[in-house]
C-alpha cells in the first residue's frame, strides 16, 4: 500500500515540475526572442536623442553587451561620424538610466578618446520637466556617471 502512495506522490510532483519547467521554457524563448527587437529600439533611441542634441553628427553603430550587473541599467554603442575619414577617431555611446527627481531617465553619454567624456542630454523628450532635470541637483548624478564611463567601457570591452 504504501509503494503505491509514493507512486502516486511521484507523479503528482513529475506533472508539477514539468508544467513548471515549460513555463519556464516558454519565458526564455520570450526572452530571446524579444532581445533583437529590443536592441533595435535601443539604438533607435540614441540616434534620436543623438539627432535632437547634436544634429547630422554620427550614426549609431554596433551594440556592445556589458558584462556586468549594471548591464541592465546600461547600453554601450559605437559611433561612426556621418562625415567618415580614415583619421577621425572611434567614438562610443553611452545609454545609462539615471534617478533624476522626476524618475529615471535615460542619459546620453559620449565618450572619445579625444574627447573624453561628454553627457549629451536625455534620450526622452523631457518637455515640461527640462528645467527640473537641468537642475544643480542633478549635475553630482550627471558627474558621477561621468567617472563611471570609462569603467562601463571596459566592461563592454571596447577600452
Amino acid at each position: 500500500m504504501p509503494n503505491t502512495d509514493m507512486k502516486e506522490i511521484a507523479k503528482k510532483y513529475g506533472i508539477f515540475f514539468g508544467m513548471l519547467f515549460a513555463m519556464s521554457a516558454v519565458l526564455i524563448m520570450f526572452i530571446l526572442l524579444a532581445h533583437g527587437s529590443w536592441k533595435r529600439g535601443l539604438t533607435q533611441t540614441v540616434q534620436d536623442g543623438l539627432n535632437m542634441y547634436l544634429p547630422d553628427s554620427y550614426v549609431v553603430g554596433e551594440f556592445h553587451e556589458v558584462d556586468s550587473t549594471i548591464s541592465t541599467g546600461t547600453a554601450v554603442f559605437s559611433l561612426k561620424p556621418r562625415n567618415a575619414t580614415t583619421s577621425e577617431l572611434s567614438a562610443y555611446c553611452i545609454l545609462i538610466r539615471v534617478p533624476t527627481l522626476t524618475g529615471a531617465q535615460p542619459a546620453l553619454f559620449l565618450y572619445s578618446q579625444r574627447y573624453g567624456v561628454r553627457f549629451v542630454g536625455y534620450a526622452t523628450d523631457t518637455g515640461k520637466a527640462e528645467h527640473v532635470l537641468n537642475a544643480d541637483v542633478g549635475k553630482s548624478v550627471i558627474s558621477y556617471w561621468q567617472r563611471q564611463v570609462p569603467k562601463i567601457l571596459e566592461k563592454a570591452g571596447v577600452l
